[in-house]
């Protein structure tokens, strides 16, 4: 079994019917342009481009990427062999390609030269990387422009064309594929491991000083959503870090009679919440139970007249609950502690309370459980992750580009690992520098 504790994955369907709303809300505005070129030999004056059909994903290992980087070996080490494929292929496991099926070109020429159009393609390999901020971007390789019927004026569209068409490729399309880090706030993980393949992207990630393997392409992983996974023992560790640095504490004081004498008996208390250990609730998408570990430390006294400790230890009930907040972070939060009894253990009790040390304990165990219960509920909701959303600033519009109508639900990974699971689908939302308008798209 891989370790991991976290998992974000997409499929093929799902990031092409993303790309076709990011195209089909940037076509008119950004996909057909024209960028000057100046070949005097052939009279060549400007290379007018469309793109003219949504491009489409291929979520596997790049061969164009591979390539590169086996000829970069090659150079670097003065030969190349089977060695230098084998590293070649390793260092392109996190890569895929992008592919626009129909580019119209049409070169223009000086005045009274007709124009030649060129029915082409486009093959870009990418990479993903990680950013300073944790995210998880693609980068643009290595990029072609195939033009089959016309090799001559390929080198030429190439050299004219791709970098105007990179500029626009990663302004648009690659733009708003960030993969966000898992576990906000407290939680250390280690850098991601992403492997494409099969027709799916998979990044896993891991709490540090674990470092993650890469999840099993092959079974049955969500289709036709993008998601981000993550197994109990993040939430355990996200939960269990805040409610530890929660301050539960009081104060406690009642009138027992002791050797017919009526004595005020005074306590201060503190309890120390640890051993958070959650999973997930079967059927019920979004909850978790568990137990904690609550370690009481109780000191007693009687002004003038004696003292006394005790501790005790609990195993409570735990419930979290797991949710989108408006903010679209998926989020955490401790809903209570339910079925709470110490077992305390006294120390130092003068023998005129042996008949009473029980009615203590009975009288003090109420304040103490709604000291803990009340303590809790201030700890604030733990952030797993959050969704971005992210502008495409053009000059005539906005594009802005998020997942929507996230669902919280259970997932049971194919290498057996039973995670809480955000899933959503994509929304591109077209803000005209002039006019409001919005197209919306759900993957079902």
């Amino acid at each position: 079994m891989a370790i991991y504790d976290g998992v974000f994955g997409v499929d093929e369907p799902t990031l092409d019917e993303f790309v076709r709303s990011v195209y089909d809300a940037t076509h008119d505005l950004l996909l057909k342009d024209s960028v000057p070129v100046s070949v005097p030999p052939l009279g060549v004056t400007r290379i007018e481009y469309d793109i003219a059909a949504a491009p489409t994903v291929s979520l596997a290992p790049s061969a164009l990427v591979r390539d590169l980087h086996r000829s970069l070996l090659a150079e670097l080490n003065g030969h190349d062999d089977a060695g230098m494929l084998a590293a070649a292929e390793a260092a392109s496991q996190a890569s895929f390609e992008l592919h626009a099926p129909s580019l119209v070109v049409v070169v223009h020429y000086g005045a009274g030269v007709p124009t030649t159009q060129l029915d082409a393609s486009l093959r870009v390999g990418l990479q993903l990387n990680l950013t300073a901020g944790g995210m998880l971007t693609p980068d643009i390789v290595t990029m072609i422009v195939d033009i089959p019927d016309n090799p001559d004026l390929a080198e030429l569209v190439n050299r004219g064309l791709v970098p105007e068409l990179t500029r626009l490729i990663e302004e648009t399309f690659l733009r708003p594929i960030q993969i966000p880090p898992l576990g906000l706030g407290s939680l250390q993980v280690a850098p991601p491991v992403v492997v494409t393949g099969g027709g799916r992207l998979l990044a896993t990630t891991a709490m540090l000083p674990t470092q993650p393997e890469p999840a099993p392409l092959a079974g049955a992983w969500p289709d036709g959503t993008v998601f981000v996974a993550v197994r109990p023992a993040v939430i355990n560790k996200l939960v269990g870090d805040a409610a530890a640095t929660q301050q539960i504490k009081g104060h406690w004081e009642k009138q027992f009679k002791v050797l017919f004498i009526s004595v005020t008996l005074n306590a201060d208390y503190q309890v120390a919440v640890s051993n958070v250990a959650l999973d997930v609730v079967p059927g019920q998408d979004g909850q978790l139970r568990g137990t904690a570990l609550l370690n009481l430390d109780v000191g007693f006294w009687a002004k003038n007249l004696f003292s006394f400790s005790a501790t005790g230890t609990a195993r409570p009930t735990v419930r979290v609950t797991a949710s989108v907040n408006a903010a679209n972070e998926v989020v955490v939060k401790l809903d209570s502690i339910d079925a709470i009894k110490f077992d305390l253990d006294f120390a130092g009790v003068p023998a005129a309370l042996d008949d009473v040390i029980e009615g203590i304990a009975n009288a003090l165990a109420p304040m103490v459980l709604n000291t803990v219960n009340s303590e809790l509920a201030k700890v604030p909701p733990q952030t797993v992750t959050k969704i971005p959303e992210i502008p495409i600033v053009l000059d005539e519009a906005t594009v802005v580009v998020t997942l929507t109508d996230l669902d919280i639900t259970t997932l049971t990974t194919p290498d057996g690992k039973t995670c809480l699971a955000a899933t959503g689908g994509a929304a591109v939302h077209v803000q005209p520098h002039q006019l409001v308008h919005t197209a919306h798209h759900r993957d079902q």
